[in-house]
């Protein structure tokens, strides 16, 4: 066994994992993690941040955009607890990043003396928004708590995990049995509960498919495409999984989002003529379904890693807990050539329905239909999107048609302004071929715009789209709306000159006031490749 310190076993046992990429901050709790990180820059690149925050939502984009785990590297105390926000931001949207962070000298461990950086209960203030972490207490237990990490993240619910070494003993040596990635059997479906939702499905006359969250990040649109187009079925997608079925297919019917700020969806009341629902990976968030009046068949199958959340805001026909993918390629399996098309009344059905959404739009938000359309115009297929919750981005769930899976991200879990930028950063970072448009507004950019160093630093490029109305501007519409226009408070921004900021930086901006302006500027901005700001200027902004 060779002899190891504690920083030389993580990075090795992260290189077996594939690990790639690495975000974070330096620190004098991990000083002996990065020398080990130093001697293996040829395998593994590091992209450190200018604040915990960002560099966990860096690795958070990272994984909505590549399928892979996020890595992040932080540290003791102040270092770790900046980096909450995003790790529970990664918990209630579904995204496996693995924090490895360091505590105190082991003699300190739980003293209460006040060493540097001590925290009262380090691991417990992770506890709320991981679906595990732990103390390593030796070094020769890294690789077994490491694995461990990788095998939760392809067996259950992807989410994050964190890890907590004492800063001593990563400079420790010790003989280490160092452990190859393991390819765990991805959960299929109870083959009863299987062959019952399968009758189901081939009784059904008018079946719907929900495709959620963990289809974004596991994959398996193919095989779901295929099943949508050998069944005929309506196909929607959940809040967390807009692209996961292409938006140009004949029968996809967009997100099922209506109410609130995603205006009117004839969607929702459509759904429920159907008389099958077929759920696939989505949790089913009360705040975008039952919240908002969604009605669903009484009739539902249920496909979910996490049986714990199966049946919390419907009642469900058939539970199975299993990979939606395993699950489809199942049903796939069974149904082979039959023909099990349920006819041209019901996609005629679905043909009218889609027009039907187009004209609401039309009639509704005809002005932001014309903004997301001129903008997808000029971004490639595979462009990836990064959307913090402002306005214009719930605009976009609704407007802005996505074709591929893993191109549109937004903090549909906790809902928490500052995501998108950084985000875009990690995107582009593991998708650095693809163009990466970031899409926020004045206050949430403001959030972690200390990231556009990053971006110099390491030559990383996405665009910002930027709305500006000098205003918190979700919060000063639900205001007006409550309690009247002469009784806003608190919501209105002074704002710096952002295009100064971007040249600052060696980077350019550009500032538009029409549509036709933005699309000329969104198009130069993504052909130039380098970091560009398209400011657009909204009613008040």
């Amino acid at each position: 066994m060779p002899k190891l310190t504690g920083g030389q076993t993580v990075i090795e046992s992260l290189k077996a994992q594939g690990v790639d990429t690495v975000f974070g901050i330096i620190s004098i709790h991990n000083l002996d993690l990065f020398d080990s990180l130093f001697g293996s820059q040829d395998t593994m690149q590091f992209i450190g941040g200018r604040l915990e925050l960002g560099c966990g939502f860096m690795a958070d984009g990272y994984t909505r955009a590549t399928g892979k785990p996020g890595i992040l590297f932080t540290s003791t105390g102040p270092g770790a607890a900046d980096s909450v926000g995003a790790i529970g931001e990664a918990y209630f949207s579904g995204s496996p990043i693995l924090e490895i962070t360091t505590n105190v000298e082991r003699e300190f461990l739980g003293s209460g003396k006040l060493a540097t950086h001590e925290t009262k209960d380090q691991l417990g203030m992770f506890k709320a928004v991981t679906d595990w972490n732990a103390l390593i207490p030796e070094v020769e237990s890294i690789p077994d708590n490491i694995t461990e990490a990788f095998d939760r993240f392809q067996t259950r619910r992807p989410r994050p995990i964190e890890l907590e070494i004492p800063t001593d003993l990563l400079g420790t040596e010790a003989d280490v049995e160092m452990l190859t990635a393991r390819q765990p059997d991805i959960p299929k479906g109870d083959p009863n509960q299987v062959e019952k939702a399968l009758q189901m499905l081939l009784k059904a006359k008018r079946p719907a498919i929900l495709v959620g969250e963990e289809v974004q990040q596991l994959g398996g649109t193919q095989q779901i495409v295929e099943l949508a187009e050998k069944l005929g079925a309506a196909v929607v997608t959940s809040d967390g999984a807009k692209g996961a079925f292409p938006e140009d297919h004949a029968q996809s019917l967009g997100q099922i989002m209506g109410k609130r700020i995603w205006g009117e969806n004839p969607v929702q009341d459509w759904l429920g003529t159907c008389d099958l629902v077929v759920v696939l990976g989505s949790i089913l968030p009360q705040r975008s379904t039952s919240g908002i009046g969604l009605q669903l068949p009484k009739e539902m199958v249920h496909v979910l890693l996490d049986g714990e959340a199966i049946g919390k805001n419907y009642p469900v026909t058939v539970p199975i807990v299993a990979n939606s993918q395993a699950v489809v390629q199942q049903w796939l399996g069974a149904i082979g050539d039959q023909d099990v098309h349920k006819g041209k009344a019901f996609q005629e059905d679905i043909s009218a329905i889609r027009s039907n959404m187009r004209e609401r739009l039309e009639d509704t938000w005809s002005n932001e239909l014309r903004v997301y359309e001129t903008v997808r115009e000029v971004t490639p297929r595979n462009t990836i999107f990064s959307l913090d919750p402002a306005v214009a981005a719930s605009r976009a769930t609704r407007c802005l048609e996505i074709y591929e899976p893993r191109t549109y991200m937004h903090p549909h879990g906790w809902l928490g302004l500052g995501f998108a930028f950084p985000a875009a950063v990690g995107a582009k970072v593991g998708k650095p071929d693809s163009p990466v448009v970031c899409v926020t507004g004045d206050g949430g950019f403001q959030y972690n715009f200390q990231e556009l160093a990053t971006c110099a630093q390491y030559g990383i490029h996405p665009v910002v789209l930027m709305f500006n109305d000098n205003a918190w501007g979700v919060l000063k519409g639900f205001q007006g709306d409550r309690f009247g226009e002469n009784r806003r408070f608190a919501t209105e921004l002074v704002n710096p000159d952002f295009v100064k900021i971007f040249e600052s930086y060696g980077f350019e901006g550009t500032k538009v006031n029409t549509v036709k302006e933005l699309g000329k500027a969104l198009e130069n901005a993504i052909a130039s490749g380098k970091t560009h700001l398209v400011e657009v200027q909204t009613p008040d902004g």
